[in-house]
């Protein structure tokens, strides 16, 4: 009995062991979070017409997309807030730093202000 308890034991740790060496080799995801404040609709409409093709280019999808917010706690978010999930951090840099979103920040010029944040998550 004490060695089936051993070797159920010895099992477990096995796969914990197996399950944190997978994790540290997998890629995390990283998330671009964005304030923006609008300050011509129309000309913003393009640019949204438009990011949504080159995030999926780079893997990246929509987690949230200008609804509706409520700061819970310090100076309340101003404008819409995105957040986009990319599977790594350095494909979101990639997707930031492409000739085709280049061309969507151009878009977006003079049309709204905003704050882009990427941070690395789970």
């Amino acid at each position: 009995m004490t060695r089936n308890r051993f070797a159920l034991a010895a099992v477990f740790a096995a796969v914990a062991i197996g399950t944190a060496w997978a994790r540290q080799g997998a890629a995390m995801k990283a998330y671009v979070m964005v304030q923006v404040e609008v300050s011509n609709p129309q000309q913003y409409a393009e640019y949204m017409k438009t990011s949504p093709a080159i995030i999926e280019k780079f893997g990246g999808r929509f987690i949230a997309r200008g609804g509706r917010t409520v700061t819970l706690e310090g100076p309340p978010a101003r404008g819409r807030v995105v957040i986009v999930e990319f599977p790594s951090f350095e494909r979101a840099q990639e997707f930031y730093n492409s000739p085709e979103y280049e061309a969507a920040k151009k878009v977006r010029a003079g049309a709204a202000t905003a704050q882009f944040i990427l941070v690395e998550g789970l």
